[in-house]
């Protein structure tokens, strides 16, 4: 668009000039004896017109500049906005790829029960503990309930599939709603911990925990 101007405007001045020579060329005595004053208003009124016709030139240009800059801002607008949205999907991204390496790394602990034995004469119920998910280590088994809270129970590190037998510290009563939790760490150093709902109640051959 400049150079399209640029090209216009310079034909039809060059037109000008050579029409504003033709006009004089036939008058240069009338010129010789003009008045200073008179040949400067002279020359203001010839060469006006042609100042006008580019000073219009120069606001078509302007208005072009400035179109062209706005579109411009509006890409780099639009750009930025896509940018944007792809950093933002990215850590998007990131964060579900971390935590499903996360929930990958989780034990899945399965608590049955195994039955009651005797310990230094004391009763005692004892627990088979299954890991299905991922190898933890310091496993830790603690029982809550019946208005005491129990000692921990160091059981051995979890590996997949293979179970691993743990007790409780204090003979629990029957007819009893307990709470045992499984506290260890991942293999990420990441502390973590599972929770089950244990009632002991009386049982065909028995006693027997109904554990959620």
């Amino acid at each position: 668009m400049r150079n399209r101007l640029a090209w216009i405007g310079s034909v039809i001045t060059a037109i000008y000039l050579v029409g504003f020579t033709w006009f004089v060329f036939g008058r240069l005595p009338e010129l010789q004896t003009m008045a200073l004053n008179n040949f400067g208003d002279f020359l203001a009124g010839a060469f006006g017109p042609i100042a006008f016709f580019w000073l219009i030139l120069g606001f078509m240009q302007q208005g072009t500049e400035l179109r062209l800059s706005s579109e411009a801002l509006r890409m780099q607008a639009v750009e930025l906005k896509a940018s944007v949205q792809q950093q933002t999907a990215l850590v998007e991204a990131q964060k579900i790829s971390l935590e499903n390496h996360e929930r990958s790394l989780e034990p899945l602990l399965e608590v049955t029960y195994k039955g009651p034995g005797n310990l230094y004469g004391l009763e005692v119920d004892w627990f088979h503990v299954v890991n299905r998910g991922a190898y933890c280590r310091n496993v830790t088994a603690q029982f809550f309930g019946a208005g005491q809270e129990m000692h921990g129970i160091v059981v051995n590190p979890l590996a997949k599939d293979i179970p691993q037998e743990f007790r409780n510290t204090l003979g629990l009563p029957v007819n009893q709603e307990y709470k045992l939790s499984i506290s260890y760490e991942k293999v990420n150093g990441r502390q973590g911990a599972q929770h089950f709902a244990l009632f002991k109640h009386f049982a065909e051959d028995g006693v027997g925990f109904a554990i959620t």
